[in-house]
């Protein structure tokens, strides 16, 4: 009780320091295996009593003391027509409410903005073409998770006037308070002191999250839909050994053991390397799909690189990926550098030219990163093919950050002036879209760090010019320390997860909201990766 009074006095106090004039508050309270209870308290002037006597009532109900306190002071209110709040809520990107509802003048039926996107109130229509007010989800959460006796119906609130309501919020983790923001893409994302120290605990959690997700056959749970708590039913082979090259990539920065990462490589290299003469080609049977992929291929490759640099001596390792290799020298023209996507298995005939055109600057990367080991001048001259076919064909214009990756280290190989010019343009126009994009669409962090280094590498070696020429750099910096903090918005802290349905399944792990806060292995990878460059560059830990 003394611990549980110290965290309520602590919370009093963050709060107390704003100058906030409300009479009204919802108090979350939750644990990692239950859904957060959300209570109305409608009265400010005995806020210690009141809290302390729901986490009691909480405990009786849950056998513990809440592990998560939150609370969120309502700062404003306003009358609007229901009607218009439903075409706000349908019309808002999915996921990205960021205002409360109270459907009646007594506020016995309302709900804070995390309820309404944790509980999926507005979703996909049947037939994927707009957004609807579900009222069959509405009333699940009313009648499993809420004291509420009325179902909720569309018909009762037509033409009525309705109150939408803004809050600030406050959460004690059971280790310190945070504030939180308050509008806008931002809502709940909580204020930190300091971003690299804050980032480096993004990168172990994500990082043990991911290696968590790993079985011990070395395949990986594949993702989680964290609304009702339901696993994705579907494997893609690409993303296991994508996520794998980040888990890796983790292990190394953070210095972690690297066994159970190595089970993913074999995973792959024991179930779906197909050998023939002295080509391999990783295949993907998921729903007999029966397919080999270009860019499976390829981050396979990147992934064993990624592993070699932790185990060099693995030449089992290092034998299937130049077997790999050779397959993707068999897709890629080498006359003019185009590449076939897709090839049935087992029989190898084309099954789609083009399928997305990431794969070519997976197949590029993957390439050069063998050559670094291997130094294979057939694998240099295959990159070099490829890009001459990416630059006549501007292929800047995709903002693929796998080309990024890869122009950055072709600079270092061979610094030729149109390497340099290609990677400032996969960015310098897309500069204020990534700025001001809503989603956390992770791939843009990688994209500009690979690019920062990019321009690094440029300066040294003479073609400062250029970066003049091409980029606005304080514009562009700007933009990286925004997106790198704008990230954190897709990170499961306590007081995202606490409203869904399983809290410890998802906590510590990244999610893509807009597509109902998925957590799958390869969103995971996405954010790893950004930050680890992020950090190697900008944190004490890097090199800056």
């Amino acid at each position: 009780m003394s611990e549980l009074n110290h965290k309520i006095e602590q919370l009093i106090k963050v709060i107390n320091e704003e100058t906030l004039s409300n009479e009204a508050f919802f108090l979350s309270l939750g644990k990692p295996n239950m859904k957060a209870i959300v209570i109305l308290i409608k009265r400010t002037t005995h806020l210690k009593r009141d809290i302390l006597k729901h986490c009691q009532r909480f405990k009786k109900q849950a056998g513990v003391y809440p592990k998560w306190i939150k609370i969120d002071l309502i700062t404003e209110t306003k009358q609007v027509l229901y009607d218009d709040i439903i075409n706000e809520l349908i019309n808002t990107r999915r996921n990205y409410i960021d205002f409360g509802i109270a459907l009646d003048t007594h506020w016995n039926m309302s709900f804070l903005p995390d309820e309404i996107n944790a509980n999926a109130f507005v979703r996909p229509s049947k037939n994927k073409s707009e957004l609807i007010l579900s009222e069959v989800n509405i009333n699940n959460y009313l009648k499993k998770y809420t004291k509420h006796k009325k179902t909720f119906q569309h018909k009762q609130y037509h033409g009525k006037y309705i109150t939408q309501f803004y809050t600030k919020g406050f959460i004690h983790d059971n280790y310190q308070v945070y504030k939180l923001n308050d509008r806008g893409s931002f809502k709940n994302l909580r204020i930190v002191d300091d971003l690299n120290t804050e980032i480096n605990h993004l990168i172990q959690h994500g990082s043990d999250f991911l290696e968590g997700m790993l079985q011990g056959n070395g395949k990986y749970h594949y993702g989680y839909f964290p609304h009702f708590d339901k696993q994705i039913d579907f494997y893609n082979n690409l993303r296991h050994s994508s996520s794998t090259y980040a888990l890796l990539e983790s292990m190394q920065y953070l210095n972690k053991e690297w066994l159970s990462a190595k089970n993913a490589i074999f995973y792959i290299i024991n179930n779906y390397l197909y050998e023939v003469d002295d080509k391999g080609y990783i295949y993907d049977d998921t729903k007999q799909i029966n397919e080999i992929k270009l860019g499976q291929n390829a981050a396979f490759i990147f992934a064993v690189c990624e592993y070699l640099k932790l185990n060099p001596n693995d030449t089992h390792a290092l034998t299937a990926a130049q077997k790999v290799a050779q397959g993707i020298l068999a897709m890629i023209d080498s006359d003019t550098g185009e590449t076939i996507h897709v090839l049935n298995y087992p029989d190898l005939s084309i099954k789609e030219k083009h399928r997305i055109v990431y794969y070519d600057g997976e197949a590029a990367l993957a390439l050069l990163r063998l050559y670094q080991i291997n130094q294979d001048q057939t694998l240099l001259n295959a990159v070099k093919k490829l890009f001459n076919h990416f630059i006549a064909n501007n292929y800047w214009q995709y903002h693929d950050h796998w080309l990024g990756y890869c122009t950055n280290e072709l600079v270092n190989i061979i610094p030729d002036e149109k390497y340099y010019r290609f990677g400032i343009k996969n960015v310098n126009h897309y500069l204020d879209y990534i700025k001001h994009r809503d989603t956390t669409y992770p791939t843009f962090l990688e994209m500009l760090m690979a690019t920062y280094y990019l321009i690094k590498n440029a300066k040294n070696n003479g073609y400062g010019h250029i970066v003049t020429e091409l980029i606005d750099e304080q514009a562009f910096i700007e933009t990286i320390h925004f997106r790198a903090n704008y990230q954190r918005t897709g990170f499961f802290y306590p007081e995202i997860a606490m409203y869904f349905k399983n809290p410890q399944r998802i906590l510590n792990s990244f999610f893509i909201k807009h597509h109902g806060y998925r957590v799958r292995i390869d969103d995971i990878e996405h954010y790893l990766s950004g930050y680890i460059q992020y950090q190697n560059a900008f944190s004490n830990k890097g090199s800056s």
